[in-house]
């Protein structure tokens, strides 16, 4: 029982080892394809920052405040309703 468990396990790893192993080599075959096709039209592969024209602005912590900070103007809001029915 155990060897046919065994036995069905490589089986399946094998369809799995062989499906993957196709899938690398379509991979390769079209980034061949692509590299004849850039190399044909004449285009030099970038190295480093694609984006020397306008590159994308540096990371900021950026600290929403209170007037667009949606969940807080929720709160206000929630915070008002009851302040008002506790008014009347």
């Amino acid at each position: 029982m155990k060897e046919q468990v065994e036995d069905r396990r490589s089986k399946q790893q094998m369809r799995n080892m062989q499906f993957s192993e196709d899938r690398f080599q379509l991979f390769d075959t079209i980034r061949t394809i692509v590299n004849d096709e850039l190399d044909r039209r004449g285009v030099v592969k970038q190295e480093g920052n694609p984006h020397l024209e306008n590159p994308p602005p540096e990371k900021t912590e950026h600290q929403p405040s209170e007037k667009t900070s949606p969940c807080r103007t929720l709160w206000k809001r929630i915070v008002s309703l009851f302040t008002f029915c506790l008014i009347e």
